[in-house]
Protein backbone atom coordinates (compact mmCIF):
# COMPACT_ATOMS: atom_id res chain seq x y z
CA UNK A 1 0.00 0.00 0.00
CA UNK A 2 1.48 3.58 -0.68
CA UNK A 3 2.38 5.60 2.05
CA UNK A 4 2.21 9.67 1.31
CA UNK A 5 5.82 9.50 0.77
CA UNK A 6 6.04 6.78 -2.03
CA UNK A 7 3.00 8.81 -3.59
CA UNK A 8 5.10 11.60 -3.62
CA UNK A 9 7.63 9.86 -4.73
CA UNK A 10 6.30 8.57 -8.10
CA UNK A 11 4.92 11.59 -9.08
CA UNK A 12 7.81 13.34 -8.66
CA UNK A 13 9.66 10.78 -11.00
CA UNK A 14 7.17 11.30 -13.47
CA UNK A 15 7.62 14.73 -13.61
CA UNK A 16 11.19 13.54 -14.49
CA UNK A 17 10.36 12.31 -17.47
CA UNK A 18 10.59 8.45 -16.71
CA UNK A 19 8.19 5.68 -17.82
CA UNK A 20 5.96 3.87 -15.65
CA UNK A 21 8.26 0.99 -16.42
CA UNK A 22 11.30 2.63 -14.73
CA UNK A 23 9.52 3.68 -12.10
CA UNK A 24 8.60 0.37 -11.67
CA UNK A 25 12.00 -0.80 -11.33
CA UNK A 26 13.20 2.09 -9.81
CA UNK A 27 10.67 1.60 -6.70
CA UNK A 28 9.90 -2.07 -6.64
CA UNK A 29 5.98 -1.19 -7.20
CA UNK A 30 3.56 -3.09 -9.95
CA UNK A 31 3.30 -0.99 -12.92
CA UNK A 32 -0.29 -1.55 -12.29
CA UNK A 33 -0.45 0.18 -8.93
CA UNK A 34 1.74 3.27 -10.47
CA UNK A 35 -0.65 3.48 -13.41
CA UNK A 36 -3.53 3.83 -10.56
CA UNK A 37 -1.78 6.55 -8.83
CA UNK A 38 -0.50 7.78 -11.58
CA UNK A 39 -4.24 8.19 -13.42
CA UNK A 40 -6.29 8.71 -9.84
CA UNK A 41 -3.85 11.12 -8.23
CA UNK A 42 -5.34 11.11 -4.12
CA UNK A 43 -2.42 13.26 -2.72
CA UNK A 44 -1.07 12.28 0.89
CA UNK A 45 -3.13 10.23 2.82
CA UNK A 46 -4.43 12.24 5.12
CA UNK A 47 -4.69 9.37 8.92
CA UNK A 48 -6.56 10.86 11.52
CA UNK A 49 -6.91 9.30 15.49
CA UNK A 50 -8.30 6.52 15.52
CA UNK A 51 -12.06 6.49 17.04
CA UNK A 52 -12.15 6.03 20.69
CA UNK A 53 -13.35 2.83 21.78
CA UNK A 54 -17.25 3.37 23.05
CA UNK A 55 -17.42 3.86 26.64
CA UNK A 56 -18.61 1.15 28.92
CA UNK A 57 -20.08 4.19 30.83
CA UNK A 58 -21.86 5.06 27.31
CA UNK A 59 -25.04 3.16 27.19
CA UNK A 60 -26.17 4.25 30.96
CA UNK A 61 -25.64 7.81 30.30
CA UNK A 62 -29.15 8.74 29.74
CA UNK A 63 -30.18 6.96 32.79
CA UNK A 64 -26.93 8.87 34.84
CA UNK A 65 -28.80 11.91 33.41
CA UNK A 66 -31.90 11.40 34.68
CA UNK A 67 -30.91 10.84 38.25
CA UNK A 68 -29.18 13.90 38.33
CA UNK A 69 -31.72 15.71 37.33
CA UNK A 70 -33.46 14.08 40.12
CA UNK A 71 -30.74 15.69 42.74
CA UNK A 72 -29.28 11.96 42.96
CA UNK A 73 -25.43 13.20 43.16
CA UNK A 74 -23.73 10.71 45.23
CA UNK A 75 -21.16 8.43 43.24
CA UNK A 76 -21.52 6.04 45.70
CA UNK A 77 -25.22 5.53 44.98
CA UNK A 78 -25.15 6.15 41.19
CA UNK A 79 -22.34 3.13 41.19
CA UNK A 80 -24.90 0.88 43.14
CA UNK A 81 -27.69 1.84 40.94
CA UNK A 82 -25.37 1.07 37.47
CA UNK A 83 -23.93 -2.13 39.14
CA UNK A 84 -27.47 -3.40 39.58
CA UNK A 85 -27.84 -2.30 35.50
CA UNK A 86 -25.01 -4.61 34.42
CA UNK A 87 -22.79 -1.65 34.68
CA UNK A 88 -19.04 -3.31 34.20
CA UNK A 89 -16.97 -0.29 34.70
CA UNK A 90 -14.87 1.30 36.81
CA UNK A 91 -15.57 3.63 39.71
CA UNK A 92 -12.89 5.83 38.43
CA UNK A 93 -14.55 5.79 34.89
CA UNK A 94 -17.71 7.08 36.53
CA UNK A 95 -16.11 9.41 39.03
CA UNK A 96 -14.15 11.24 35.91
CA UNK A 97 -17.41 11.91 33.92
CA UNK A 98 -19.24 13.09 37.00
CA UNK A 99 -16.51 15.63 37.63
CA UNK A 100 -17.50 18.15 34.47
CA UNK A 101 -21.21 17.62 35.10
CA UNK A 102 -20.73 19.06 38.61
CA UNK A 103 -18.98 22.07 37.29
CA UNK A 104 -21.57 22.51 35.00
CA UNK A 105 -24.13 22.41 36.93
CA UNK A 106 -22.80 24.95 39.60
CA UNK A 107 -22.14 27.36 36.37
CA UNK A 108 -25.58 27.02 35.74
CA UNK A 109 -27.23 27.27 38.76
CA UNK A 110 -25.40 30.37 40.30
CA UNK A 111 -26.65 32.50 37.12
CA UNK A 112 -29.60 34.08 37.70
CA UNK A 113 -33.14 32.34 35.80
CA UNK A 114 -36.10 33.38 34.22
CA UNK A 115 -39.51 31.49 34.40
CA UNK A 116 -42.36 31.57 32.13
CA UNK A 117 -45.52 32.57 33.08
CA UNK A 118 -47.59 30.04 34.76
CA UNK A 119 -44.50 28.01 35.61
CA UNK A 120 -43.08 28.49 39.23
CA UNK A 121 -43.88 30.05 42.59
CA UNK A 122 -41.12 30.37 45.43
CA UNK A 123 -41.65 30.23 48.99
CA UNK A 124 -40.11 31.34 52.48
CA UNK A 125 -40.31 32.81 55.79
CA UNK A 126 -38.58 35.77 57.22
CA UNK A 127 -38.19 37.04 60.38
CA UNK A 128 -40.26 40.28 60.96
CA UNK A 129 -39.33 40.66 65.03
CA UNK A 130 -41.56 40.16 68.24
CA UNK A 131 -45.41 40.44 69.44
CA UNK A 132 -46.57 41.09 73.20
CA UNK A 133 -49.72 40.15 74.76
CA UNK A 134 -50.40 39.39 78.05
CA UNK A 135 -46.96 39.59 79.18
CA UNK A 136 -46.06 36.61 76.47
CA UNK A 137 -43.32 37.91 73.74
CA UNK A 138 -43.88 35.67 70.70
CA UNK A 139 -41.73 35.92 67.40
CA UNK A 140 -43.40 37.06 64.35
CA UNK A 141 -42.75 35.15 61.26
CA UNK A 142 -43.33 36.54 57.21
CA UNK A 143 -44.87 34.22 54.75
CA UNK A 144 -44.00 35.22 51.57
CA UNK A 145 -45.21 33.67 48.26
CA UNK A 146 -43.95 35.46 44.62
CA UNK A 147 -44.44 34.29 41.43
CA UNK A 148 -41.41 33.76 39.05
CA UNK A 149 -42.60 35.51 36.04
CA UNK A 150 -44.76 38.26 37.18
CA UNK A 151 -43.48 38.62 40.82
CA UNK A 152 -46.61 39.33 42.29
CA UNK A 153 -46.55 38.99 46.01
CA UNK A 154 -48.68 37.39 48.44
CA UNK A 155 -47.71 37.87 52.00
CA UNK A 156 -48.66 37.41 55.51
CA UNK A 157 -47.48 37.13 58.97
CA UNK A 158 -47.69 34.97 61.54
CA UNK A 159 -46.83 33.50 65.33
CA UNK A 160 -45.69 30.49 64.08
CA UNK A 161 -43.85 28.05 60.79
CA UNK A 162 -46.68 25.12 61.84
CA UNK A 163 -47.50 22.87 58.92
CA UNK A 164 -51.04 23.97 58.97
CA UNK A 165 -49.92 27.80 59.23
CA UNK A 166 -47.87 26.99 56.10
CA UNK A 167 -50.88 25.08 54.21
CA UNK A 168 -53.68 27.94 55.55
CA UNK A 169 -51.37 30.93 53.82
CA UNK A 170 -50.78 28.57 50.68
CA UNK A 171 -54.29 28.39 50.33
CA UNK A 172 -55.27 32.26 50.63
CA UNK A 173 -52.91 32.80 47.93
CA UNK A 174 -54.63 30.40 45.96
CA UNK A 175 -57.88 31.72 46.58
CA UNK A 176 -56.43 35.17 45.86
CA UNK A 177 -55.03 34.74 42.59
CA UNK A 178 -57.65 31.92 41.81
CA UNK A 179 -55.17 29.77 39.86
CA UNK A 180 -52.15 27.39 41.03
CA UNK A 181 -48.82 27.67 39.16
CA UNK A 182 -47.34 24.47 37.73
CA UNK A 183 -44.69 23.89 40.55
CA UNK A 184 -43.24 25.72 43.67
CA UNK A 185 -39.72 26.17 45.05
CA UNK A 186 -38.76 25.55 48.72
CA UNK A 187 -36.18 26.31 51.38
CA UNK A 188 -35.05 23.69 53.32
CA UNK A 189 -37.30 24.33 55.78
CA UNK A 190 -37.95 21.29 57.82
CA UNK A 191 -41.78 21.93 57.61
CA UNK A 192 -42.15 20.45 54.22
CA UNK A 193 -39.53 18.19 54.02
CA UNK A 194 -37.98 15.08 56.60
CA UNK A 195 -34.81 14.51 55.35
CA UNK A 196 -33.27 12.46 51.82
CA UNK A 197 -33.50 7.85 51.72
CA UNK A 198 -30.51 6.36 50.56
CA UNK A 199 -31.09 6.85 47.13
CA UNK A 200 -30.15 10.38 48.26
CA UNK A 201 -33.86 11.43 47.14
CA UNK A 202 -36.35 14.14 49.43
CA UNK A 203 -38.25 12.01 51.53
CA UNK A 204 -41.28 14.64 51.76
CA UNK A 205 -44.00 15.43 54.61
CA UNK A 206 -46.77 13.02 54.18
CA UNK A 207 -49.44 15.74 54.83
CA UNK A 208 -47.40 18.42 52.97
CA UNK A 209 -46.85 15.83 49.93
CA UNK A 210 -50.82 15.28 49.73
CA UNK A 211 -51.42 19.17 49.97
CA UNK A 212 -49.23 19.55 47.09
CA UNK A 213 -51.35 16.35 44.78
CA UNK A 214 -54.86 17.84 46.12
CA UNK A 215 -53.97 21.91 44.68
CA UNK A 216 -52.23 19.99 41.71
CA UNK A 217 -48.58 22.03 41.82
CA UNK A 218 -45.50 19.89 41.93
CA UNK A 219 -43.02 20.90 45.25
CA UNK A 220 -39.43 21.49 44.65
CA UNK A 221 -36.66 21.83 47.02
CA UNK A 222 -33.98 24.72 46.67
CA UNK A 223 -30.77 22.90 46.25
CA UNK A 224 -28.21 23.02 49.85
CA UNK A 225 -26.36 26.16 50.36
CA UNK A 226 -27.39 27.76 47.02
CA UNK A 227 -29.36 30.62 47.68
CA UNK A 228 -28.64 32.00 43.92
CA UNK A 229 -31.06 29.34 43.21
CA UNK A 230 -34.19 30.93 45.02
CA UNK A 231 -32.92 34.77 44.50
CA UNK A 232 -36.49 36.29 43.88
CA UNK A 233 -37.62 35.06 47.13
CA UNK A 234 -34.58 35.92 49.23
CA UNK A 235 -35.11 39.67 47.81
CA UNK A 236 -38.37 39.81 48.27
CA UNK A 237 -38.56 39.17 52.17
CA UNK A 238 -35.96 41.91 52.43
CA UNK A 239 -38.08 43.97 50.04
CA UNK A 240 -40.76 43.19 52.11
CA UNK A 241 -38.38 43.98 55.43
CA UNK A 242 -37.05 47.74 54.13
CA UNK A 243 -40.07 48.84 52.40
CA UNK A 244 -43.26 47.79 54.48
CA UNK A 245 -41.47 47.75 58.18
CA UNK A 246 -39.77 51.01 57.56
CA UNK A 247 -42.73 52.56 56.62
CA UNK A 248 -44.51 51.45 59.76
CA UNK A 249 -42.50 53.50 62.08
CA UNK A 250 -44.71 56.03 64.25
CA UNK A 251 -47.78 53.68 63.30
CA UNK A 252 -47.22 50.49 64.66
CA UNK A 253 -49.84 47.82 64.34
CA UNK A 254 -51.29 47.15 68.15
CA UNK A 255 -51.98 43.26 67.11
CA UNK A 256 -52.08 40.49 64.45
CA UNK A 257 -54.87 41.07 62.91
CA UNK A 258 -53.66 45.09 62.49
CA UNK A 259 -50.32 43.86 61.61
CA UNK A 260 -51.88 41.74 58.56
CA UNK A 261 -54.27 44.45 57.50
CA UNK A 262 -51.42 46.88 56.97
CA UNK A 263 -49.34 44.08 55.04
CA UNK A 264 -52.27 43.03 52.95
CA UNK A 265 -52.68 47.01 52.19
CA UNK A 266 -48.85 47.46 51.19
CA UNK A 267 -48.93 44.46 49.15
CA UNK A 268 -51.91 45.45 47.08
CA UNK A 269 -50.76 49.21 46.74
CA UNK A 270 -47.14 48.77 46.60
CA UNK A 271 -46.05 45.41 45.89
CA UNK A 272 -48.02 44.62 43.50
CA UNK A 273 -48.17 48.04 41.57
CA UNK A 274 -44.35 48.79 41.39
CA UNK A 275 -42.34 48.43 37.93
CA UNK A 276 -39.91 45.68 38.85
CA UNK A 277 -36.37 46.40 38.72
CA UNK A 278 -35.17 43.26 37.04
CA UNK A 279 -38.18 42.70 34.77
CA UNK A 280 -38.78 46.61 34.23
CA UNK A 281 -42.52 46.09 33.73
CA UNK A 282 -45.21 46.91 36.43
CA UNK A 283 -46.30 43.50 38.19
CA UNK A 284 -49.79 43.62 37.15
CA UNK A 285 -48.94 44.01 33.85
CA UNK A 286 -47.22 40.37 33.56
CA UNK A 287 -49.99 39.08 36.11
CA UNK A 288 -52.71 38.69 33.40
CA UNK A 289 -49.74 36.44 31.51
CA UNK A 290 -49.04 34.30 34.74
CA UNK A 291 -52.80 33.89 35.80
CA UNK A 292 -53.96 32.57 32.43
CA UNK A 293 -50.88 30.02 32.45
CA UNK A 294 -51.43 28.76 35.86
CA UNK A 295 -54.64 26.13 36.94
CA UNK A 296 -57.71 27.52 37.82
CA UNK A 297 -58.66 26.77 41.05
CA UNK A 298 -62.61 25.88 40.32
CA UNK A 299 -63.87 26.75 43.48
CA UNK A 300 -62.00 23.62 44.95
CA UNK A 301 -62.72 23.45 48.71
CA UNK A 302 -59.83 24.09 51.26
CA UNK A 303 -58.00 20.78 51.98
CA UNK A 304 -58.49 18.97 55.08
CA UNK A 305 -56.53 18.88 57.47
CA UNK A 306 -56.12 19.44 60.91
CA UNK A 307 -53.51 21.06 63.25
CA UNK A 308 -51.18 18.34 63.76
CA UNK A 309 -47.92 16.92 62.81
CA UNK A 310 -45.80 13.98 63.24
CA UNK A 311 -43.13 13.99 65.79
CA UNK A 312 -40.43 11.02 67.06
CA UNK A 313 -40.32 10.92 70.83
CA UNK A 314 -37.06 11.51 72.21
CA UNK A 315 -35.19 8.91 73.90
CA UNK A 316 -35.80 11.01 77.19
CA UNK A 317 -39.38 10.77 76.59
CA UNK A 318 -40.18 14.16 75.59
CA UNK A 319 -41.59 15.55 72.46
CA UNK A 320 -40.55 19.10 70.77
CA UNK A 321 -43.36 21.33 69.80
CA UNK A 322 -42.67 24.97 68.71
CA UNK A 323 -39.84 25.31 70.24
CA UNK A 324 -40.52 23.50 73.62
CA UNK A 325 -40.37 19.84 75.02
CA UNK A 326 -43.38 18.02 76.27
CA UNK A 327 -43.40 14.55 78.07
CA UNK A 328 -45.11 11.38 77.14
CA UNK A 329 -45.11 8.12 78.63
CA UNK A 330 -41.94 7.22 78.78
CA UNK A 331 -42.91 3.55 76.81
CA UNK A 332 -43.08 5.71 73.61
CA UNK A 333 -39.87 6.88 73.50
CA UNK A 334 -38.25 6.53 70.00
CA UNK A 335 -41.75 5.65 68.28
CA UNK A 336 -43.48 8.38 65.97
CA UNK A 337 -46.19 10.25 67.48
CA UNK A 338 -49.14 12.66 66.49
CA UNK A 339 -48.80 15.90 67.96
CA UNK A 340 -52.48 18.11 67.57
CA UNK A 341 -52.53 21.77 68.43
CA UNK A 342 -55.52 23.64 69.04
CA UNK A 343 -54.87 26.47 70.77
CA UNK A 344 -55.83 25.87 74.56
CA UNK A 345 -54.38 22.19 74.83
CA UNK A 346 -51.73 20.24 73.10
CA UNK A 347 -52.60 16.42 72.40
CA UNK A 348 -50.26 13.79 71.61
CA UNK A 349 -51.65 10.57 70.13
CA UNK A 350 -49.95 6.98 69.31
CA UNK A 351 -51.93 5.69 66.18
CA UNK A 352 -55.23 6.55 67.68
CA UNK A 353 -54.74 6.25 71.57
CA UNK A 354 -53.99 9.68 73.13
CA UNK A 355 -51.26 9.12 75.00
CA UNK A 356 -50.73 12.87 76.61
CA UNK A 357 -52.74 16.35 76.96
CA UNK A 358 -50.58 19.42 78.12
CA UNK A 359 -51.22 23.08 78.46
CA UNK A 360 -49.10 25.41 76.06
CA UNK A 361 -46.27 26.75 77.72
CA UNK A 362 -45.97 30.62 78.41
CA UNK A 363 -43.24 30.90 76.30
CA UNK A 364 -40.18 28.73 74.19
CA UNK A 365 -37.52 26.51 75.00
CA UNK A 366 -39.97 25.27 78.20
CA UNK A 367 -39.93 21.82 79.27
CA UNK A 368 -43.65 20.63 80.60
CA UNK A 369 -43.20 17.28 82.21
CA UNK A 370 -46.27 15.05 83.84
CA UNK A 371 -44.33 13.03 86.58
CA UNK A 372 -46.29 9.98 86.09
CA UNK A 373 -45.13 9.84 82.29
CA UNK A 374 -42.08 9.17 83.68
CA UNK A 375 -42.41 6.96 86.81
CA UNK A 376 -40.72 3.79 86.81
CA UNK A 377 -38.72 5.21 84.13
CA UNK A 378 -35.59 2.16 83.94
CA UNK A 379 -32.64 3.60 84.60
CA UNK A 380 -30.11 0.50 84.38
CA UNK A 381 -28.34 -1.22 86.38
CA UNK A 382 -25.20 -0.85 88.23
CA UNK A 383 -22.85 -3.31 86.03
CA UNK A 384 -19.55 -2.13 84.43
CA UNK A 385 -20.68 -2.80 80.96
CA UNK A 386 -18.51 -5.90 80.90
CA UNK A 387 -15.63 -4.49 81.44
CA UNK A 388 -12.70 -6.83 83.02
CA UNK A 389 -11.69 -5.02 86.18
CA UNK A 390 -9.45 -5.69 89.49
CA UNK A 391 -10.51 -4.77 93.14
CA UNK A 392 -7.17 -4.37 95.56
CA UNK A 393 -8.31 -4.18 99.15
CA UNK A 394 -5.42 -2.14 100.48
CA UNK A 395 -4.19 -3.60 103.98
CA UNK A 396 -1.75 -3.68 107.14
CA UNK A 397 1.69 -4.84 106.57
CA UNK A 398 2.42 -7.78 108.22
CA UNK A 399 5.46 -7.93 110.64
CA UNK A 400 7.40 -11.19 111.02
CA UNK A 401 8.53 -11.66 114.41
CA UNK A 402 12.35 -12.81 114.92
CA UNK A 403 14.14 -13.79 118.15
CA UNK A 404 17.11 -10.89 118.78
CA UNK A 405 19.54 -13.80 117.92
CA UNK A 406 19.15 -13.80 114.59
CA UNK A 407 19.48 -10.31 114.16
CA UNK A 408 22.68 -10.43 115.63
CA UNK A 409 23.86 -13.35 112.86
CA UNK A 410 22.73 -10.77 110.50
CA UNK A 411 25.03 -7.69 111.87
CA UNK A 412 28.06 -10.05 112.41
CA UNK A 413 28.19 -11.48 108.59
CA UNK A 414 27.05 -15.30 110.01
CA UNK A 415 24.46 -17.56 110.07
CA UNK A 416 23.08 -19.51 112.48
Amino acid sequence: MFRGKDVEEVNELKREGLSIRAISRLTGYDRRTITKYLLEPVGRPVYGPRPAPVSKLEPFKPYLKERLQAGVWNAQVLLRELRERNYHGSYTLLTDWLRPQRKEAFAVAVRRFETPPGKQAQVDWGHLGSLSEAGTERQLWAFTITLGYSRRMMASAATDQKLSTLLRMHEAAFAEWGAVPEEILYDRMRTVWTGTDERGEIVWNAIFLDFARYWGFKPRLCRPYRAQTKGKVESGVKYLRRNFLCGLQGREPTNLADLNSELRRWVAEVANRRVHGTTHQQVLLRWDEDQFAMHPVNARPPYPHTDEEQRKVARDAYVSWLGSRYSVPWIYAGKEVWVQDDGRSIEVRYGSERIAVHTPSVRQHQVVTLHEHHAGIPLGGNHQGGKTLIHIAQSAPIVQHRPLAAYDAIATGGTR
